[in-house]
């Protein structure tokens, strides 16, 4: 029963090591990759004694999926948690960089004082802020909302522009607008079922973990790997011996023959397989699956996606002022500049850069900001160091710079997404042997397409009578 899986990212990676690992011969598995390496956005790199990384740079713990394969490869020695005098973040406001207030646990203050205190919400702000505690929970049949709207209603304009959006866009680079808050942040949703107040849910976490939430983005809980996040795609592929894996191969047509799947490739005649994973981005799978699932591609298709790049600079001992004690910062869209976040890695973590330089990576782009991506390599490197002067004070020019660009990576999880990918699954599952892993399904993490993985591979490895309805 052969098993073809298309993409060599890390969700058709992990589906493949999953699928072995559970008795499935490895030469009954066909990985077809149309870029000349694999991993996907999972790319690091050494340049001039600097490990870089060219997509995601760490994993969060609270999502098991990810720290269990990593286990599962043998790499749990070489994980590295984020070094404990970064553990905040930054907001930018003018030209100043501001700490998130201690306390605050995603959008809610946990703790009042820090909170108050606070220069980044006038006075103003942080009353209609506190008005939460009094403002009734919304009624359970009033409909989906944006979050957006859902911080407006409950914490107000300000906390949604100066701290809300920044630090969700630093996840989703989204439009809170158009954000689902049930498909992003559905803890936040039933932080106000179940207590009615976001402050006092806040609290009342804080009081039953007994552990202190600083600076809102949890960066203690946010682990990467010595070497690379790369090392996870080099594990994987020396444990999948025997698997027929092949780069620079596109898959064309997919037809469907009785119990089984045809697929055209580029390369090496096509495949007929029983099962057939597409670990892709819903607009990809949508092209694939339009000649047999005209329906399903359809919703696969009406999921959007957003662009980003990633500028890594490197700046040599003494020409650059002292980094603030922080991972990083985000920059609310209010503040009309080019930069979205930008991490200290040679703060973040220890041996990203030889001693006494320093590394940064530069967000830019998003949901927000797509015309920034319009812009040559060039220009767009010019604007995000003219930021970089303004809130870091760098002057010099750095020594070395590399732009990475992602289009249509980032999956948005607008109103109504929940629905779509209700849809889509039960299209999946009436499909039988069909399987779509990515990150514009339950999740844009690589935890949340490694779970995924994880599911299709328990499925296939048990699988039950389905109907085919075509």
């Amino acid at each position: 029963m052969r098993t073809l899986i298309i993409g060599g990212g890390i969700g058709g990676l992990a589906l493949a090591f999953r699928l072995v690992q559970g008795g499935t011969p490895p030469a009954d598995i066909t990985i077809v990759e149309a870029a000349n390496r694999w991993g996907g956005l999972l790319q690091s790199s050494t340049q001039d004694g600097f490990l870089l990384e060219h997509g995601p740079d760490s994993i969060i713990r609270a999502k098991p999926a990810g720290v269990a394969l990593w286990r599962d490869l043998g790499l749990e020695s070489e994980f590295q948690a984020t070094e404990l005098g970064a553990r905040r973040a930054l907001i930018a406001r003018g030209n100043r960089l501001l700490p998130v207030p201690d306390g605050l646990y995603l959008l809610a203050p946990g703790r009042i004082r820090p909170f108050l205190t606070s220069p980044l919400l006038s006075w103003r702000g942080k009353l209609r802020a506190l008005g939460d505690l009094l403002i009734p929970r919304r009624s359970a049949d009033a409909g989906e909302e944006s979050l957006g709207a859902f911080v407006r209603r409950r914490l107000g304009r300000e906390v949604l522009e100066r701290i809300a959006q920044p630090l969700i866009g630093g996840i989703y680079t989204a439009d809170p607008e158009r954000l689902s808050l049930d498909a992003a942040m559905p803890q936040i949703a039933q932080w106000e079922r179940e207590h009615r107040s976001l402050i006092l849910a806040a609290r009342a976490r804080a009081r039953a973990t007994g552990a202190e939430e600083v600076a809102g983005a949890r960066y203690g809980q946010f682990v990467t790997l010595r070497g690379g996040l790369h090392r996870v795609v080099d594990a994987l592929l020396a444990r999948l011996a025997g698997v027929d894996l092949r780069l620079g191969t596109r898959a064309g047509v997919i037809a469907r023959h009785g119990g089984d799947w045809q697929i055209t490739l580029s390369a090496g005649g096509p495949v007929v397989a029983r099962r057939v994973a597409l670990a892709l981005p819903a607009w990809a799978a949508a092209d694939l699956l339009a000649p047999v699932a005209a329906r399903l591609a359809d919703d696969l298709a009406a999921i959007p996606y957003a662009g980003s790049a990633i500028l890594t600079l490197a700046f040599a001992p003494g020409t650059i002022p002292p980094l603030p004690a922080a991972a990083g910062f985000v920059v609310p869209a209010s503040e009309g500049r080019t930069v979205l976040a930008t991490t200290f890695m040679s703060t973040k973590y220890a041996g990203r850069a030889p001693a006494g330089h320093t590394l940064l990576r530069v967000f830019l782009g998003g949901a927000l900001q797509p015309e920034a991506l319009k812009l040559d390599d060039a220009d767009l490197t010019r604007r995000a160091l003219a930021d970089l002067r303004d809130l870091l004070g760098i002057a010099a020019p750095p020594t070395l710079a590399r732009l990475d660009r992602w289009p249509r990576s980032m999956a948005q999880f607008h109103l109504g997404h929940r629905a779509r990918v209700a849809r889509i699954r039960a299209a999946e599952a009436a499909h039988t042997g069909l399987a779509l892993i990515g990150n514009g399904y339950e999740g844009v993490g690589i935890p949340d397409v490694i779970a995924q993985a994880d599911a299709v591979a328990t499925r296939w490895r048990n699988p039950q009578q389905q109907v085919e309805t075509g």
